[in-house]
C-alpha cells in the first residue's frame, strides 16, 4: 500500500502498519484526516479504517487486512452544518447583545429629553430664552445620541446579514468630504473643527458612496466624542493610481497599548473610554465596510495625545 501510496509515509500511517505487525494489534481510526494526491494535488479526505493481523498457524503476523471506507462528503457536510450554526448563533447573539446594550444605552438619552421637554414647558418668560435654548441643545444632542445607536443597529444588521455590496458610482471626493464636514457641524462638542484637506491626486474618482459616508461619519464622530471641546480634528484624501488614501487625525485620549489589538471587535470598549456613552460598534462597522470594500485600515496611537486612522481603499476606472 505504501509504494503505492508513498504521501502516506509522512503522515504515520507507516508507523502504524509497523506497529500493528510488531505487536500484532489491531488499529482501527474513526474520520482520520490523511491527505491524498487526487487531481495532481495533495487533496484532505476522511476516512474509517482498520488494520486487523493476518497470522499463521504459529500466531505470527504475517500480513494485515486493511478495510477502508471515504466518508469525506459526510465528514465536510458535518463540518459546514456546524460552521451554519456557529455563525447563527454568533448572529444571535450579537444580535441580543445588541439590544441589551442598546435599550441601556437608550436611557440616558431619553431620559433627558423628557427631563428637558418638561422643563422647557417652565421657562415661560423672556428672560428664560437662554434657559430654552440650553434645553432644547440638549434635546438635538440626545435625539442625535438614539440616532447614532439606531444606524449602527441597522448597519450592524445589513453586514453581518452580507445583505451589502459594493456599487462603485462617480463622486468628486473635494465636494464629498465637505459635504460629509459640513453635514457633522451639528454632531461635534461645541468648538471644535474638522479641518478637511486633499493632499495629491485627481478629485474625481468611483466608489461606494454610501459607504465611504459611514466609514467618514463614525471615524469623525468618534475622533469627536474621544476629543475634548475646542479640539482640532484633521480629515485629509490622496487620490494614487487606483486606490484612495485618507486620514483620520485627533488629538482625544488615545487607546491603551493592551487595547489595540481588540479594536475592531464587536462591542468592545477601550478601557479609558467606558464611561462615556457608546455602543462599541463603530469601529467594528468601520472594519467591516473597509473589508467589503476591498480595502485597509491602520491606525497608531499615544495616550492623552491622540490617534491617527489610516484606510486605504481601492478605487474603479471612471466611466468613459
Amino acid at each position: 500500500m505504501l509504494e503505492a501510496l508513498p504521501e502516506l509515509i509522512n503522515q504515520g500511517i507507516d508507523i502504524l502498519i509497523h506497529e500493528v505487525i510488531q505487536t500484532g494489534t489491531a488499529y482501527s481510526a474513526h474520520e482520520r484526516s490523511v491527505e491524498l494526491f487526487r487531481n495532481g494535488r495533495l487533496e484532505t479526505g476522511y476516512y474509517n479504517f482498520v488494520y486487523e493481523p493476518l497470522r499463521n498457524a504459529e500466531g505470527t503476523t504475517e500480513g494485515i487486512f486493511i478495510v477502508v471506507n471515504d466518508v469525506t462528503g459526510q465528514v465536510l457536510a458535518r463540518q459546514q452544518a456546524d460552521q451554519l450554526l456557529v455563525q447563527e448563533r454568533e448572529l444571535n447573539d450579537l444580535k441580543s447583545n445588541f439590544l441589551t446594550l442598546a435599550s441601556h444605552e437608550f436611557r440616558t438619552p431619553m431620559s433627558m429629553i423628557l427631563s428637558s421637554a418638561s422643563l422647557i414647558g417652565r421657562y415661560n418668560g423672556v428672560d428664560d430664552a437662554v434657559k430654552r435654548e440650553r434645553h432644547v441643545q440638549r434635546i438635538k444632542s440626545s435625539v442625535h445620541s438614539l440616532i447614532g445607536i439606531l444606524s449602527d443597529f441597522l448597519s450592524l444588521s445589513q453586514i453581518d446579514e452580507e445583505t451589502m455590496h459594493g456599487r462603485p458610482n462617480p463622486l468628486n471626493i473635494v465636494s464629498f468630504c465637505h459635504e460629509v464636514v459640513d453635514d457633522l457641524q451639528g454632531l461635534i462638542k461645541p468648538d471644535q473643527h474638522i479641518v478637511y484637506r486633499h493632499l495629491m491626486g485627481e478629485s474625481m474618482i468611483s466608489i461606494d458612496g454610501q459607504m465611504l459616508k459611514n466609514i467618514f461619519i463614525n471615524l469623525l464622530v468618534n475622533a469627536s466624542k474621544y476629543s475634548s471641546e475646542g479640539k482640532e480634528i484633521e480629515l485629509t484624501t490622496t487620490v494614487q493610481d487606483d486606490h484612495l488614501l485618507f486620514t483620520v487625525k485627533d488629538q482625544g485620549i488615545g487607546i491603551p497599548d493592551v487595547d489595540q489589538d481588540k479594536l475592531f471587535i464587536n462591542f468592545f470598549r477601550a478601557r479609558n473610554a467606558t464611561h462615556m456613552q457608546g455602543t462599541g460598534l463603530g469601529l467594528y462597522i468601520v472594519k467591516r465596510y473597509v473589508d467589503l470594500l476591498g480595502g485597509s485600515i491602520t491606525f497608531t496611537s499615544q495616550l492623552d495625545a491622540g490617534t491617527i486612522f489610516t484606510i486605504q481603499l481601492p478605487i474603479f476606472p471612471l466611466p468613459t
